[in-house]
């Protein structure tokens, strides 16, 4: 039963080695929490997506004004920026143009001009009525 009551010198160097172990452990997960706050895992940004709302009682007419509209925002900012480019000359013509033709092929034009209304609405502001007199007594 002599490991009941070990010697001193062995009982030092288990606590030695516990001790070790201990800083070990402790060195070894802040380590791996700093690495992986400086170059780990970081998530996607997320993706924002808006969604236009209608009253319930929107007709298929004013749908149709609305995306006619909208196209006819978008061809006029297409047709402002052609007029720019006609401006141009030489290199910065040529160079203005590989932008545009970008900016169309990648369809930058429905992501500026998302959505136009053909008759906004007046509805959508929330008035707040003025405080009314207290009465007097």
């Amino acid at each position: 039963m002599a490991f009941l009551d070990p010697l001193d010198a062995a009982q030092r160097r288990r606590r030695y080695w516990i001790a070790a172990g201990a800083v070990l452990a402790t060195t070894a997960i802040m380590t791996l929490f700093l690495i992986e706050s400086r170059w780990g895992y970081s998530p996607p940004d997320p993706v924002i997506i808006y969604a236009q709302s209608w009253k319930a009682d929107r007709s298929r007419a004013d749908a149709i004004a609305d995306a006619k509209a909208t196209r006819a925002a978008r061809e006029a900012k297409l047709a402002q920026s052609r007029a720019y480019i006609a401006t141009l000359s030489g290199k910065a013509r040529e160079d203005a143009q590989k932008q545009y033709d970008d900016y169309v092929a990648g369809n930058g034009f429905k992501k500026d001009i998302p959505y136009v209304a053909a008759q906004p609405s007046v509805d959508a502001i929330v008035r707040v009525p003025a405080p009314a007199e207290p009465p007097i007594e």
